[in-house]
């Protein structure tokens, strides 16, 4: 599937920082890049598609493993 095509798409994942269940709603792609908008579940509907997102281990080390930049 070409990236443009996943624009729009909803998924769920589990946070690569902090393991928590999450779903968004791909909004932009670049190439292998992303961005995703955080939904509710209940926005997500009955079949959103499972990711597994990948920490960037410079933002791992950054943020002492949080993820979030401040």
């Amino acid at each position: 599937m070409e990236n443009n095509q996943l624009v729009g798409r909803t998924i769920i994942f589990d946070d690569a920082y902090t393991g928590v269940e999450r779903y968004g709603r791909i909004i932009q792609t670049s190439g292998t890049d992303g961005t995703i908008r955080i939904i509710r579940k209940e926005e997500a509907g009955l079949n959103p598609i499972r990711w597994k997102p990948i920490a960037d281990p410079r933002i791992d080390e950054i943020t002492g493993g949080t993820g979030q930049i401040n």
